[in-house]
């Protein structure tokens, strides 16, 4: 794996490479002091990881970010920021994978490089890791905003209340724990419910954080094309409850708030695709309503990996735990099931029983049969089948 750290401070580089070159002697390291070697250096050779500070001697580290999204996108993109910068910081949020506020040890650091997992998962293939580099923000659907907006102007609106707002929407949903886990998550334990990343977020800068997307959700680009955004919600939403009712069901309640998230955010992938550029992600979606393929398949057929790999990987980049990104990627084809409650089994199942049936379209997976993981067990699958088909998801 190859890095570039960019710094003015010679001597927080030469630190920082010494406590990488001991704990990961096959990392290699590049170091560049200006923002004019790191474009030599993106130039010249490949990088896996761009590490930069955003206060450089000649370029402002935004201008540096963007420039490495530009040549190299399939790069993970790490920025480092001052307390005095963290004001401005959203100018540069949508070029970047992770944003972390400094003085920052070398040892946090090395766990953040870590938990990538960039050289152990085989789905974080070059190609995968370029399309969603190159993506900007994650389009959310505009007809929240206002609901969103009133909420968080009101001085009394409780968090719980507003938890229950953010989950209705995909954009904001991600963006919440995205920006949980970067700026404000300095900390071994990455944040992967809604409700925990609201607390640490507060409602002035959720309020800060809706606004803005508000603002820029008529000017982005590109757009997803042909995908029916408010039928993904609505798809997804019955997942989530579905998944938080079966853990519920098995006496798993600390995974209940874990598993809604994942259900939420389990097709998180499609969007990503549907903003290819050349449009070839139109042709697929309505090949897959006039077919019996599945989206996978057809995903596969022209791209080389489906939105699930994609998905995974995306949350991956912005901090969410293997906990959380592993069942996004499993949610087709479920392990066999170990020890513990198997929540990529409970997804799957949920997406294809209790996906909002015929409304789901597309997105359900259920009109292409069951995973034989989820087959095997039947007396989990039928007290599982019975329990979602009791579900009320009208709250």
């Amino acid at each position: 794996m190859r890095i570039l750290l960019v710094d003015g401070d010679a001597d927080l580089l030469n630190q920082v490479r010494r406590a990488f070159w001991k704990s990961h002697r096959a990392w290699e390291v590049v170091l560049a002091h200006t923002g004019a070697e790191a474009l030599q250096v993106l130039a010249r050779d490949p990088v896996d990881i761009v590490m930069s500070d955003l206060r450089l001697p000649d370029l402002p580290g935004a201008e540096l970010i963007h420039r490495v999204r530009e040549l190299q996108p399939g790069a993970v993109r790490i920025a480092l920021a001052d307390p005095a910068q963290a004001e401005w910081t959203e100018q540069v949020e949508g070029d970047l994978h992770r944003l972390f506020i400094k003085p920052l040890q070398p040892d946090f650091l090395i766990g953040v490089v870590d938990s990538l997992n960039i050289e152990d998962d085989a789905t974080n293939v070059r190609a995968v890791r370029a399309f969603v580099g190159g993506l900007g923000r994650i389009p959310s659907l505009p007809s929240l905003y206002v609901e969103l907006v009133e909420l968080l102007q009101r001085e009394d609106a409780g968090m719980g209340e507003v938890a229950r707002l953010i989950r209705r929407d995909l954009g904001v949903a991600s963006q919440v724990l995205k920006l949980a886990n970067s700026v404000h998550c300095a900390s071994d334990r990455p944040v992967s419910e809604i409700g925990q990343a609201l607390a640490m977020l507060g409602v002035d800068t959720l309020r800060s954080l809706v606004l803005f997307r508000g603002l820029i959700s008529s000017f982005e680009t590109p757009r997803p094309q042909g995908l029916d955004l408010e039928q993904l919600w609505l798809h997804s939403f019955h997942v989530a409850t579905g998944v938080r009712k079966l853990a519920v069901f098995e006496g798993e309640t600390a995974l209940a708030d874990l598993a809604f998230s994942v259900g939420l955010l389990h097709d998180i992938g499609l969007v990503v695709l549907a903003t290819d550029p050349s449009r070839r992600y139109r042709s697929i979606l309505e090949q897959a309503q006039s077919s019996r393929t599945p989206l996978a398949v057809l995903e596969h057929d022209t791209y080389g990996v489906d939105h699930t790999q994609i998905g995974a990987h995306l949350l991956n980049l912005w901090g969410l735990p293997p906990a959380f990104c592993r069942p996004v990627r499993e949610h087709h084809a479920p392990p066999a099931p170990g020890e513990g409650f198997p929540l990529s089994a409970a997804l799957h199942l949920a997406d294809a029983r209790h996906g909002g049936g015929a409304t789901a379209g597309i997105f359900a997976d259920g009109r292409w049969g069951l995973h034989p993981h989820v087959l095997g067990d039947a007396d989990r699958f039928a007290r599982w089948k019975a329990c979602l088909a009791n579900e009320d998801v009208s709250a």
